[in-house]
């Protein structure tokens, strides 16, 4: 992409935002994005998902789901991650999967990581996610689960009082085995992709984490279920020039490597990373994603292929959009 151009369109209703994404199977409903909505007086969010046409999206596709958890009283959540039967068959044809975080009444002020698997009719199963106290060295504030694809969900928690302890995780599924990232400070993972399809043993997590510089960067690792081995993190700076703020949000296969969205210091970027045939990155294509309004705030919080998706501010309020970058 020499000279890339950038085209904008507006998804979802106003005010409903758009986290993450997944590609489907089903030709009237091709995509699933996670989200969140409000509702109510008390205008707390909640967690939203859509299963339908990427644009323009239907409103019959959208799927409002409360998290049910016996004895606790749900009071705001938001879906971040989605995944597919398309890319995990074990889901079950026309189900779904998707993570995130929530607040209940007696649980205090903290979110709690959460996990739905089944059908978008609600009737599928509620788990949660909490990364144990005895591996996080501390009472946990919050655990945020940020993405899932195969056996794995990534994302990150934080300690009670413990202000920059901010760390990531990967946790198996089947397994149900945590382990913490420990690369630097304030690592976050936010996005995942399975290498070689379903079954793969192989990951690739994508986030960010605080450099040793004291400067936030991207980074890239990869990860195996066979054995729990955390591949070394490759760093990345926005434009390539060190010293720039970077986070990478969302990952998807594009090419002979990956298409990412990114927060920078300018808002947001989409990226293209390829792999060399020993494993290791090349340097990124990066692409700045102005606010399609002319406003300095907008977000990129997720991606597929050369389609990044985020919300902007337009009247007061949020609007989410979709940016595709084409040559």
């Amino acid at each position: 992409m020499t000279n890339p151009q950038i085209a904008y369109n507006n998804i979802f209703a106003a005010d409903y935002s758009v986290t993450g994404i997944r590609r489907d199977s089903g030709k009237d409903a091709p995509v699933l994005i996670t989200g969140t909505y409000e509702t109510g007086s008390s205008k707390q969010p909640q967690g939203l998902l859509y299963h339908g046409p990427f644009y323009p999206t239907d409103s019959s596709g959208y799927i409002f789901l409360a998290p049910t958890f016996p004895g606790q009283t749900v009071t705001t959540s938001v879906f971040y991650g989605p995944n597919t039967s398309l890319f995990d068959p074990e889901i079950g044809e026309g189900n779904l999967r998707a993570v995130g975080s929530y607040k209940y009444s007696e649980g205090g002020h903290g979110d709690h990581g959460m996990m739905y698997q089944g059908s978008p009719d609600g009737s599928g199963t509620w788990t949660q996610i909490n990364v144990p106290e005895s591996l996080a060295g501390g009472t946990i504030a919050n655990t945020i689960p940020h993405s899932t694809m195969g056996d794995l969900v990534v994302g990150n928690y934080d300690l009670a009082g413990k202000p920059g302890s901010g760390n990531a995780f990967i946790y198996n599924i089947k397994t149900g085995v945590y382990q913490v990232l420990n690369i630097g400070p304030l690592a976050t993972a936010y996005g995942i992709w399975q290498n070689g399809g379903a079954g793969s043993s192989s990951y690739t997590v994508a986030g960010g984490y605080k450099s040793k510089a004291d400067v936030n960067l991207g980074f890239l690792l990869d990860y195996d279920t066979m054995n729990g081995s955390i591949g070394t993190p490759t760093p990345f700076s926005y434009k390539n020039q060190p010293g720039l703020i970077t986070h990478f949000e969302g990952i998807t296969l594009f090419g002979s490597g990956y298409s990412l969205a990114a927060t920078t210091d300018d808002g947001a970027a989409f990226a293209i990373v390829e792999r060399n045939s020993d494993g290791s990155y090349r340097e990124p294509l990066w692409v700045p994603i102005p606010n399609p309004a002319g406003t300095k705030l907008n977000t990129a919080n997720s991606v597929l292929d050369n389609s990044l998706i985020g919300i902007y501010t337009s009247n007061g309020g949020i609007q989410s959009y979709v940016a595709t970058v084409s040559p």
